[in-house]
């Protein structure tokens, strides 16, 4: 492997974000005041949502380094809450996906998704706000389940989250495997 080839994806990927920061600027700029001053608003209960994460997070490490002085089970518990804070950043991203019909809403760190409008930024919204639906109430189910210590609900539990684990590694694998022979012809 040459040494250049390490440093052309982390170009690509710092073009194509300022690429998509560009088309979201442009996109919001065409945009009514008020769907231009909802945006705002929406960008910044979305920051509000990742403050919700590090809350959870701070809390979770709190309750695990103090955990001579905690009720055991409330350590699992601040875990599956810090698990399920992504929701509210996720509802607010698909609000805002939704009202501004165009996704992504906010360039987030990371590889970015392809920029879209209409209706496929709808619908990419509406599924965000879905899958952070399910989210939250899987590990709020996971948390009453430890809480309660219902092991009638823990089992198939903890079962479904090893299967949908296993098979995202597999599936992960499979495609990593799949992209780097592609690339190496």
């Amino acid at each position: 492997m040459n040494p250049g080839t390490n440093v052309q994806p982390s170009v690509t990927k710092k073009e194509a974000r300022e690429n998509i920061r560009l088309q979201l600027a442009q996109y919001v700029g065409q945009q009514p005041g008020s769907t231009q001053s909802l945006h705002r608003w929406m960008k910044r209960l979305e920051v509000a949502g990742v403050g919700i994460i590090v809350g959870a997070f701070v809390v979770a490490l709190y309750v695990s380094i103090a955990w001579e002085s905690v009720n055991p089970l409330v350590i699992p518990i601040a875990w599956f809450g810090f698990a399920a804070s992504v929701a509210p950043a996720m509802i607010f991203l698909g609000l805002d996906a939704i009202t501004l019909r165009a996704f992504p809403p906010v360039v987030w760190p990371g590889r970015p998704p392809k920029f879209v409008t209409g209706s496929g930024a709808v619908w990419r919204g509406w599924g965000f706000i879905l899958l952070a639906l399910v989210a939250a109430a899987f590990w709020g189910f996971f948390a009453y389940a430890v809480g309660t210590l219902n092991f009638a609900l823990i089992a198939p539990l903890i079962t479904f989250l090893g299967v949908v684990m296993g098979v995202g590694m597999a599936v992960s694998i499979v495609v990593r495997l799949i992209r780097d022979i592609s690339r190496s012809r």
